[in-house]
């Protein structure tokens, strides 16, 4: 009787090893478009918040009231047109995040902080400002900005990224990975179209959620 708990955990155990290294952290081939003027998502799954950021510093937003420093911390540099799009992850989907397009890493940022349940949305989220996080800010050759903000909760590991401060990254490129169930959020600022809709399903390297306005 030992020996078959012994061979049922061990077979367990191994089941789990080759479901981390060859399923978690593989990343699929996608159709990229190659295209710096659309802003592709850089995590897989879900869409739980699009929020404009008038609305998201209101101070009759619950989630301001409660996480007014790391929300101006985020926004820092932004204009009041900025928008907050937040994608939550499940073991199942590729947890690599991708480049969305041409930029280059002006400023980075990590934060320890709380593993609470990142999955949920409204006024409910505010684990996606209290949790562990490492805060990517980057610029376009034109010089707009957009920050990525990977965030951890409690199956997670830890945070890596691969890229460095005045880094340039294209629309191809690898720039980090959450090791286990996890959220990405995105800032964008106002001169970009936010295509994202809240509930949106989302595949790195191929779903737009942005595009570059037309300057006159």
């Amino acid at each position: 009787m030992i020996y078959q708990v012994f061979f049922v955990f061990l077979l367990i155990f191994f089941i789990c090893i080759l479901f981390y290294n060859y399923y978690f952290l593989r990343t699929p081939r996608r159709k990229i478009p190659y295209d710096n003027n659309l802003f592709v998502s850089p995590a897989n799954w879900k869409i739980i918040a699009v929020i404009k950021q008038n609305e998201l510093k209101s101070k009759k937003n619950p989630l301001y009231k409660k996480n007014s420093e790391v929300i101006d911390d985020w926004t820092k540099g932004f204009e009041e047109w900025a928008t907050l799009i937040s994608i939550m992850m499940t073991p199942f989907d590729a947890h690599y995040q991708k480049a969305p397009m041409l930029s280059t890493l002006i400023d980075e940022e990590y934060e320890e902080g709380r593993l609470f349940n990142a999955m949920k949305s409204g006024e409910k989220m505010s684990s996606t400002f209290q949790n562990e996080y490492n805060s990517l800010l980057f610029k376009t050759p034109e010089n707009y900005k957009f920050r990525i903000i990977q965030i951890a909760w409690f199956f997670a590991r830890r945070i890596v990224d691969y890229i460095e401060i005045d880094q340039e990254i294209k629309q191809w490129d690898t720039i980090g990975l959450i090791k286990f169930w996890s959220q990405v959020s995105i800032i964008l600022d106002k001169h970009f179209e936010i295509i994202a809709k809240k509930w949106d399903k989302v595949i790195d390297w191929e779903t737009i959620l942005a595009k570059k306005k037309v300057t006159k």
